[in-house]
């Protein structure tokens, strides 16, 4: 099981988790309030391994506790490539 993510990979439409020795993957849509960005909804029945297995919903909900620690530590913490 993945025990940390190192960096965050945004595109307009998906997101690369870095995670040591694996990435995983999601497909997602950013979220606009008044016409600005106030977030982005990440799809968990897309979430895969960089080799295409899907992620179990233990694994789901153990990648949300880490994406929570990941942000809760970093000020800056998403690289934009849009």
């Amino acid at each position: 099981m993945i025990e940390t993510i190192m960096k965050i990979h945004t595109t307009s439409s998906s997101v690369t988790f870095e995670c040591g020795n694996a990435a995983i993957i999601g497909n997602g849509e950013f979220r606009a309030s008044s016409g600005k960005v106030d977030g982005f909804i990440l799809y968990a029945d897309t979430l895969r391994y960089e080799n295409g297995a899907k992620l179990s919903r233990e694994e789901q909900e153990h990648l949300k506790c880490l994406y929570q620690h990941f942000v809760w530590n970093r000020e800056d913490f998403i690289d934009w490539d849009i």
